[in-house]
């Protein structure tokens, strides 16, 4: 049967027909829908609004009727036997093309958007992809300064070894000689007090009385009074680095003398306009 004129339902002609069954070519109202659909014989019958184009329903795995509710309870698809046996009390809401249609668009110009977005979003890209360009020959730049740094840096740290090392052969042979030179007069000394000592017991050996007396005093007048030039003892102090830092520290102090590196990078992340609604 065609679709009526008046566009009334062709069940009951009272409500109004929103619905036409394309297996039975009728308009239905809502009600008279929802009872078509517990019918066996046309359980299984698709429906579409008058206004929209046609639009084929899915079924239900377990009843094999149309999904035309939602459960927004349990967030599901559910036919209209869903609801009578596992859905009571539950918040469903019918499914109409004209809530399709509305999401479509809706779904539509959020793409949309996103498109727009991210064409914005190329330029940048392409903005970007210069920049690493012109970046990849700054970086072969930097990467020639550093070996030069480097290489300049090692030569002083050459330069500084070499310097604190004849420093240090330098002091150790100053304090050699100085070392040397105090004990050879110390030598020098005990020899001619050894010779002293020969000599004076010589005297006394050959010489008594008023004899022994005088050649005594003569002995130490000749040695006055045995004043000896006796050296005193050098200072040989430690040649030692006035600190000793730790290998971290070495480093953190090369790294100084390199200088550090400033990216100046901040990466941003966009959203886009669907994800803040």
């Amino acid at each position: 049967m065609a679709q009526s004129a008046i566009g009334t339902c062709e069940i009951c002609n009272k409500a109004k027909g929103i619905d036409f069954c394309q297996e039975c070519q009728q308009l239905f109202c809502n009600n008279c829908k929802l009872m078509h659909f517990r019918m066996k014989i046309s359980r299984n019958h698709t429906f579409r609004d008058v206004d929209q184009p046609e639009v084929k329903l899915t079924l239900c795995e377990e009843h094999e009727w149309p999904y035309i509710l939602f459960c927004e309870t349990c967030s599901s698809l559910i036919c209209t036997k869903c609801a009578y046996k596992n859905h009571i009390s539950h918040k469903i809401e019918e499914i109409t093309v004209e809530k399709i249609s509305e999401q479509q668009n809706k779904v539509s110009e959020q793409l949309e958007r996103c498109s727009k977005n991210i064409k914005e979003r190329q330029r940048d890209a392409s903005e970007v992809k210069g920049q690493m360009q012109n970046n990849g020959k700054d970086y072969i730049e930097l990467r020639e300064e550093i070996n030069s740094r480097g290489k300049t840096i090692k030569s002083y740290v050459d330069e500084v070894v070499v310097s604190l090392t004849i420093q240090v052969l330098e002091t150790e042979q100053t304090q050699q000689q100085t070392g040397n030179a105090f004990i050879d007069q110390i030598q020098k000394v005990d020899k001619k007090i050894s010779e002293l000592k020969l000599e004076q017991n010589k005297i006394t050996e050959e010489r008594s009385g008023v004899a022994l007396l005088k050649s005594l005093q003569n002995f130490e007048s000749d040695n006055n009074s045995f004043m000896f030039k006796i050296p005193c003892m050098p200072e040989l102090n430690k040649l030692l680095f006035s600190d000793r830092p730790t290998k971290n520290e070495l480093k953190l102090k090369t790294q100084e003398l390199f200088g550090n590196l400033d990216c100046g990078f901040e990466s941003e992340y966009y959203e886009s306009d669907s994800d803040t609604e």
